[in-house]
């Protein structure tokens, strides 16, 4: 029997609460409970993610987005034992494994003279490099199979990762013989193999438990996912807002937030399908390509730390934040 208190949530708990209580419990889900331990409702990371996409703040209670009593149950990713209204046991699920494919073929010109030598995926974060990083949370989540798509210093790459047996996972080279943008490199992929395939730019360093994105995926049951981040920037201008010719409102100096491509996604097997051979190609145009045949794409919401190092000045704050012990 599971030990039950992972899983366990108050109706009081914030929402930032729970997703901190079943990202540690590393299944994604819980049973919201009162005090005799009775199932008041159900709450996944899903739940959470979608909640944000609504604008719900992480302050709320888990109460006003959990799904009430268990009528929503098929849609976490394992099961809860409810006998006399009580959980009395947690069920996990072994889930289905994910193929990866890991674009690590750029010049990573941004970072100069950082990558003039070495590529950037090879850069070192504390003891190990982003791309190894990135390989050994993989393999954390399941994944038994990823694929490098290499370009630019290939032979450093091979050298460096082998067969990747180092970072729990399978590790297989596909080599673009020129640029073949930031989905080309699918077309190389093996027709046959895990039903989802995962994608990621192997640049980025997030918090991100890859698990929570191949759930949410599943239980969609669409084409593609993208993980999106929030960003914020601050216009320098005092913005007018108007009716006709007359002044309505002034908003000093607004914050305007954003939803931003984070350089992730999950596609279904038979996306790879809508990629040409040998030709250069973007992730957006894949995704016009599925929204073209009137699948929707969707959106996965990062609350995860992620970052895009691509400049010199922010690969030396990675670095202090890494030397700092702030993030490892």
């Amino acid at each position: 029997m599971a030990d039950l208190r992972p899983f366990l949530l108050k109706p009081s708990d914030s929402l930032a609460e729970a997703m901190t209580r079943v990202s540690a419990n590393g299944q994604g889900f819980g049973a919201v409970v009162d005090d005799k331990r009775s199932v008041l409702g159900t709450f996944c990371d899903r739940d959470g993610r979608l909640a944000m996409l609504k604008n719900v703040p992480d302050t709320a209670a888990v109460s006003t987005v959990m799904a009430p009593k268990l009528t929503k149950l098929v849609r976490l990713p394992g099961k809860l034992v409810v006998e006399g209204g009580k959980l009395v046991d947690v069920l996990t699920s072994e889930r289905p494994t994910v193929d990866a494919m890991v674009m690590a073929g750029g010049r990573g010109r941004r970072l100069r003279p950082f990558t003039d030598k070495v590529p950037k995926p090879l850069l070192t974060l504390g003891t190990t490099t982003i791309v190894e990083r990135i390989l050994a949370n993989l393999a954390v989540a399941g994944v038994e199979d990823a694929w490098l798509a290499l370009n630019y210093k290939a032979s450093l790459f091979e050298r460096r990762i082998r067969d990747g047996k180092h970072v729990g996972l399978r590790v297989q080279y596909v080599r673009e013989e020129s640029p073949l943008g930031n989905a080309g490199a699918l077309a190389m992929l093996p027709a046959r193999g895990a039903q989802h395939v995962f994608i990621t730019n192997a640049d980025i360093i997030t918090g991100l438990d890859y698990a929570r994105l191949f759930d949410f995926h599943r239980a969609h049951g669409g084409l593609v996912t993208m993980a999106c981040v929030s960003f914020a920037t601050t216009l320098k201008y005092g913005v007018v807002r108007t009716k006709g010719t007359v002044l309505d409102r002034m908003e000093e100096k607004p914050e305007l937030r954003f939803l931003c491509n984070a350089g992730m996604y999950v596609l279904d097997r038979s996306v790879l399908k809508l990629v040409p051979k040998n030709t250069f190609i973007e992730m957006p145009t894949v995704l016009e390509r599925v929204r073209a045949k009137g699948e929707p794409v969707h959106i996965f919401p990062l609350i995860e730390d992620w970052v895009d190092a691509g400049s010199p000045e922010e690969f030396q704050e990675v670095l202090f934040r890494f030397a700092t012990g702030e993030q490892t």
